[in-house]
């Protein structure tokens, strides 16, 4: 997956002051302003893209991190829209169902006429569940929340397991 050039504010963890700026991972999602020893510029303090979501960011960083977190965190956000977007999806498309129910019944259809709301409900649930649509949805929505929980639980784990020994929290002011 190619980045795009950006800027990455590089915030002070104690104030949310800007503190540098960086141009983002290169496209293979190295960090371009690493120092020779490898510590990325970032280590010891928060990332945020300018517009950034606050649901995903600011990132803190690892005192010591030699790493480039921001494309596996933008990853994780993009699997979790598209679950969203995916789960959405399905939402409307059992609401259509329930709405066709409806008008059936209303329509003096004689295999829903004499149901309840909550059966004819049921009804357009049970229906929209077996159609290969709400099928593909759902199996979508479960495999970008899988991915987006793998993006996390790597960046968590290189976190924890990456750092210089003992240096792995973000530092106080």
């Amino acid at each position: 997956m190619a980045m795009t050039k950006r800027s990455i504010r590089i915030l002070d963890p104690a104030t949310g002051r800007g503190v540098r700026v960086c141009p983002g991972p290169s496209s293979t999602g190295a960090c371009p302003l690493a120092r020779p020893d490898g510590v990325v510029p970032c280590a010891g303090f928060l990332i945020a893209p300018a517009a950034a979501d606050p649901e995903y960011w600011p990132l803190p960083i690892p005192i010591g991190y030699r790493h480039c977190d921001v494309i596996w965190n933008e990853r994780a956000r993009t699997g979790l829209h598209k679950a969203e977007r995916a789960h959405e999806q399905w939402q409307a498309g059992l609401n259509r169902e329930v709405q066709r129910v409806r008008k059936l019944a209303a329509g003096g259809d004689p295999r829903y006429r004499r149901m309840t709301d909550r059966n004819l409900e049921k009804t357009a649930l049970w229906r929209w569940r077996l159609t290969g649509q709400a099928q593909a949805l759902r199996r979508s929505e479960e495999k970008n929340e899988r991915q987006a929980e793998t993006y996390l639980a790597f960046v968590k784990y290189r976190r924890t397991s990456g750092t210089i020994s003992g240096a792995s929290t973000v530092r106080s002011a």
